[in-house]
C-alpha cells in the first residue's frame, strides 16, 4: 500500500529514546522542555513546582541551589535541599538540571579564611570571590568533589551545570565596575581562562557519567574567554559536553553574536545544546522580538538547539501548552545515532520518489517523517507489518528524519534524503 504525504501537525519529542555514540552516561540525552523555575532556598522555596511537574510536556526542572545554603559552614553540608527536590521529581516522573550557584552566592566563611573578593552595585549589590584566588579556588574544587561524591550515580540528575564565581554565580559574566576595579586586582583574560579550566576538570573528574554545560556570555566585555572556555570544555569532556546561552531571545543573538556561533557549533556535535529563555513570553514577549517567545523558540529549534529552559510562568499559565506540547527538535545528524538501526534498511536512499522501509527482525508500528526544522509532515500507525512503502511524488525534496517505533516500542532514526 502506498501514502502520500499530507502536512500533519508538531508531534511529540523525538529524542526519547536516544543514545549518543560513545556517551558514557546511560540515559539519554536531556532534551525539550525543562523549566527555568526559581532557586531552591534555605527558607522553605523548591524548584520543582507541582503545577510544572505535572505537565505533560515537561521533560524536567532546573535546580538551582546557592552555595552557601549547601556547605553552611566549611566542610559542614546540608544535602536536604537538593535530596527533598530529587524525591519531588521522581515523584511526578521528571528529571532536573543541577547548578550550584557560587560567585554573591558564595559561603561567609569563605572570605574568613582570606580569600580575595570584588563587590559591585550593578545589576544588584554584591560581592564575590576573585575566580582565580587560590583559596577560594580550594575550597570550590573541595565542594564540587564531595558533591560528586554524592550525586555521581544519580540519573534523576541528567545535566550538571558547570559553575564558576562570577557576577551571578550561574552564568560566566564577570561584574560591571567592581570595587576594587579590574586593573587593580591585576586582571587578564588568562587569569579567568586558567580558572575555568580547573573549574571543568574537577567538574569532569567529580561527574563522569552525567552531561555537562555551562552558560557563555562575553567576560569583561571580551570573547576570548568565552571562545577559550569552550575550545577546552569541548576538547576534555567530549561527547559528554554542550553549550549554553541564559541569554536566549531573537534579538540577542545578534548582541551575543559570538557565544551564538559557539551554540551553533555544540548543536553539530549533541542534541542537548541547549538555551535558556531570557524572558517570561507571558509577561516579556516584547523583550524578545518580533513574534515574542514562540519565534525564540522556533530559532532555536532551526539551529538545532534541543534543550529548553522555559520560564515557569510560561508553563503555569497555559498560554503556551498547544506551543510546548507540540514542539519537537531533529538531530542535525541522524547518523550520529544510534538504537537497533543495524536491523532496519532503506531502499533505495537517495530517492526521487518512493523509499520502501523493512525492518528485519520486528515488526513495524509506527513510523514518523521528521524535517529539519523539528516538524513531524508524516505519521503512520498501527502498521503491523515489517515492511512499509512512503511515495513521496508530491513534490517533497530535501533531507529528512525517518522515526520508526516496533511492535516492542523500540526506536530507530535514520536520515532520508529525497533528490528530484
Amino acid at each position: 500500500m502506498k501514502q502520500v504525504f499530507t502536512k500533519l501537525i508538531l508531534g511529540i519529542s523525538f529524542l526519547a529514546s536516544v543514545n549518543l555514540i560513545e556517551a558514557q552516561p546511560n540515559y539519554p540525552a536531556p532534551t525539550g522542555v525543562w523549566c527555568s523555575c526559581p532557586p531552591t532556598t534555605g527558607i522553605g522555596n523548591g524548584s520543582v513546582d507541582p503545577t510544572v511537574a505535572s505537565k505533560p510536556y515537561v521533560n524536567g526542572i532546573l535546580v538551582r541551589v546557592a552555595w552557601k545554603d549547601i556547605e553552611t559552614s566549611d566542610n559542614s553540608y546540608n544535602w536536604a535541599l537538593i535530596d527533598n527536590q530529587i524525591t519531588l521529581a521522581e515523584t511526578y516522573g521528571k528529571k532536573i538540571s543541577l547548578a550550584i550557584g557560587g560567585g554573591p552566592n558564595s559561603p561567609g566563611w569563605l572570605y574568613s579564611l582570606g580569600t580575595q573578593s570584588i563587590s559591585y552595585t550593578i545589576p544588584f549589590s554584591g560581592t564575590i570571590p576573585i575566580p582565580w584566588d587560590t583559596t577560594f579556588l580550594a575550597k570550590w574544587t573541595e565542594f564540587v568533589t564531595v558533591l560528586g561524591n554524592r550525586y555521581a550515580k544519580n540519573t534523576t540528575i541528567q545535566l550538571v551545570y558547570i559553575t564558576n564565581s562570577s557576577g551571578n554565580g550561574f552564568e560566566m559574566q564577570l561584574p560591571f565596575n567592581p570595587t576594587p576595579s579590574y586593573s587593580t586586582i591585576a586582571y587578564t583574560d588568562q587569569k579567568i581562562i586558567d580558572s575555568w579550566k580547573k573549574v571543568i576538570d574537577i567538574f569532569n573528574n567529580s561527574f563522569p557519567n552525567h552531561y555537562l554545560t555551562n552558560d557563555f556570555h562575553p567576560v569583561n566585555s571580551s570573547n576570548i574567554v568565552a571562545d577559550s572556555i569552550y575550545a577546552y570544555a569541548k576538547l576534555h569532556i567530549g561527547s559528554r559536553y554542550g553549550a549554553n546561552g541564559w541569554w536566549w531571545t531573537q534579538n540577542n543573538t545578534g548582541l551575543y553574536s559570538s557565544q551564538y556561533a559557539i551554540l551553533q557549533n555544540s548543536a553539530t556535535n549533541n542534541q542537548f545544546t541547549g538555551i535558556q529563555m531570557a524572558y517570561s513570553g507571558t509577561t516579556s514577549g516584547s523583550s524578545f522580538g518580533t513574534g515574542g517567545m514562540p519565534v525564540a523558540l522556533k530559532l532555536a529549534i532551526s539551529n538545532h538547539i534541543c534543550y529548553w529552559e522555559i520560564w515557569n510562568n510560561d508553563i503555569t499559565s497555559g498560554t503556551f501548552d498547544t506551543l510546548l506540547s507540540n514542539a519537537v527538535c531533529s538531530p542535525l545528524g541522524a547518523e550520529e545515532i544510534t538504537i537497533i538501526e543495524s536491523g532496519i534498511t532503506i531502499t533505495p536512499n537517495p530517492s526521487q520518489d518512493i523509499f520502501t522501509i523493512t525492518l528485519k527482525n520486528n515488526s513495524i508500528e509506527e513510523i514518523e517523517v521528521i524535517n529539519e526544522l523539528g516538524q513531524i509532515i508524516f505519521r503512520k500507525d498501527n502498521i503491523k507489518n515489517n515492511q512499509y512503502p512512503l511515495d513521496f511524488r508530491g513534490g517533497i525534496n530535501g533531507i529528512y528524519f525517518l522515526k520508526v517505533t516496533d511492535n516492542k516500542k523500540e526506536i530507530s532514526y535514520r536520515k532520508i534524503i529525497l533528490k528530484k
